[in-house]
């Protein structure tokens, strides 16, 4: 896969999932508001042993080579079909799908795949490729559920704000929410001390500074970008809960990849993890620069 002069691309991971269905078409229209192209990459995790990277010792191709062929082939048909002045290219990668898609974002403007798979990605769930691409892709990567919001190009962006928040993750939000024309509400969750704790009685005050933490860490995106609608949330609870529960009404709900890094491990931490597993918007993972 190569970049075009029509920019660096959106790529979609697709398999024969929902999800994966409902990231492509997440990701087509998202390359068609950017004005950007579009590739498909399909993995078959194959065995480097097997015969599906081509003829066997009788000359005769694996069949499910074929088949992998033909769903390539139905998908791009399809968002073709909606988006037909839209540039799209595929491939058929023989890498494992989670390597795969780590190293395509090198070059990609975005990386969009679903949050569970089937086929090409093996029927991995929730914890597996998702949660390895979170961890160590280069560009930001969206994760798309099979099921969500009516039309989930609708609401405002929530941006999940913890204290040292990357300003890759706040400018991403806000450059997102400029282009769809829609305001960012900024959330910080936090919870205080437990009951009959020695230090601090007046658990008012935890949340008022959870508030001037958020105003200072989002104050330079916001002067960047004045038009854009803010709005603040500082709510108790679990951050993972938290999100989730803003995300109902979103568009899009996104966070700073604040990982533990490690050769394709899944260390991206239990807010992002639970994240990706209860959210009603796709989710977005910015990484840092």
């Amino acid at each position: 896969m190569t970049t075009t002069n029509r920019g660096r691309p959106v790529i979609v991971g697709i398999d024969a999932s929902q999800h994966a269905a409902r990231a492509a078409d997440w990701a087509a229209a998202e390359a068609v508001e950017r004005g950007l192209p579009l590739h498909v990459i399909h993995a078959l995790d194959f065995d480097p042993g097997s015969a599906l990277i081509g003829p066997g010792a009788d000359g005769v191709t694996d069949p499910s080579h074929a088949i992998h062929a033909r769903l390539l082939a139905q998908v791009e048909y399809r968002l073709r079909a909606v988006h037909p002045d839209l540039f799209l290219t595929s491939e058929l990668s023989h890498e494992g799908a989670a390597g795969a898609l780590v190293a395509a974002s090198r070059e990609a403007e975005l990386l969009v795949l679903g949050t569970r798979g089937r086929g090409g990605f093996a029927g991995l769930p929730l914890g597996s490729v998702s949660l390895r691409v979170a961890a160590h892709t280069h560009c930001p990567a969206v994760f798309v559920r099979a099921r969500g919001h009516e039309d989930a190009r609708v609401g405002e962006i929530v941006l999940g704000v913890e204290h040292g928040e990357s300003e890759e993750a706040v400018l991403f939000a806000f450059e997102e929410a400029a282009r769809a024309g829609v305001g960012v509400r900024a959330v910080r969750a936090w919870a205080p001390y437990p009951p009959n704790s020695p230090y601090i009685s007046d658990t008012d005050y935890l949340a008022r500074l959870a508030a001037d933490d958020v105003v200072a860490i989002v104050h330079s995106a916001r002067d960047k970008f004045p038009d854009v609608p803010f709005k603040l949330s500082v709510l108790r609870g679990h951050p993972a809960a938290v999100l989730a529960d803003a995300s109902r009404e979103a568009r899009l709900t996104v966070v700073g990849a604040h990982r533990r890094r490690g050769p394709l491990s899944l260390g991206v931490g239990p807010v992002i993890h639970g994240l990706l597993a209860q959210a009603q918007s796709p989710v977005a993972v910015v990484p840092l620069s």
